[in-house]
């Protein structure tokens, strides 16, 4: 796989696909642990109707998901919903805020035809903001094509974007891997494969949910789960010390492998931010 220079912070970042379920959003929550570990301040946008990324991260974030009974009478406020994340981007350099966006699978259209339509990419190299776009895939037909259909959209829209293929790779396994006579694997050849020049390509390890839903649901960032003592995250969770340490470990090593993986695209000064 292809990795170029890291880019420097503060940068646009966006994790997207037209199909839910694929990681976006544990995606996200990772690059903005990535940040804060190393001292780097971001604003976070979310346009899902789930609206998980503040509970992962521990911050606030902005939904830029409309009033569907507001939506019916001002078809326009589907665009204009979108407006907080451009002026976000516009001050990012200033600000130092890195500027993250966790699209939902409903909202991937709306969001590139809004960035699309205010020409942000030309905005992008007045300001001199890096992006990046995260668009998640598992090895199954439905999937890969969302990726394609996802590429091809925002590269319409954003072609100085950095578009990073993520491979998730719970239930599924690798696109490599894939049956050579099977669905998927024709989907792919025939539909991602061909957008995949110049694309940079990641993966993201499997981690069941067993091991991370009991935080999520207790409201605790992964960050800090993983620095509780485990008697303490026991009596939090209402789980065995036992069990506590198995889920532990296995989120320690999925952050472990992510952010080794992060940090060929991101350039972090050892030490974090001044």
């Amino acid at each position: 796989m292809t990795i170029t220079t890291p880019t420097k912070p503060p940068f646009l970042a966006i994790a997207a696909s037209k199909k839910g379920g694929t990681g976006k959003t544990h995606l996200m929550a990772t690059v903005a642990d990535f940040l804060t570990l190393n001292g780097y301040p971001f604003t976070a946008f979310q346009a899902d109707d789930k609206k998980r990324l503040a509970t992962l991260i521990g911050a606030k974030v902005i939904d830029l998901r409309p009033d569907p009974d507001r939506v019916m009478h001002d078809p326009a406020l589907v665009r204009r919903s979108f407006t907080p994340l451009y002026t976000a981007a516009s001050k990012a350099t200033s600000t130092g805020q890195s500027v993250l966006f966790d699209i939902g699978a409903d909202e991937v259209e709306n969001a590139a035809n809004f960035l699309k339509e205010v020409e942000i990419d030309e905005d992008l190299l007045t300001w001199k903001l890096p992006a990046f776009v995260f668009v998640l895939v598992q090895a199954e037909t439905d999937a890969i094509a969302s990726a394609a259909e996802t590429i091809r959209r925002f590269r319409a829209a954003m072609p100085s974007a950095r578009i990073v293929l993520v491979e998730n790779l719970l239930d599924r396994g690798a696109l490599e891997g894939l049956r050579t006579s099977g669905p998927a694997r024709q989907q792919y050849e025939k539909d991602l494969k061909p957008l995949l020049a110049g694309v940079e390509r990641i993966a993201m390890p499997a981690i069941l949910s067993d091991f991370w839903e009991p935080y999520e649901n207790a409201g605790l960032r992964f960050l800090k789960a993983l620095a509780m003592e485990p008697q303490d995250a026991a009596k939090r969770l209402g789980m065995e010390v036992g069990d506590v340490k198995i889920a532990r470990r296995a989120i320690a090593v999925f952050f472990q492998d992510m952010h080794h993986s992060l940090s060929r695209l991101i350039a972090l000064p050892k030490g974090g931010a001044s």
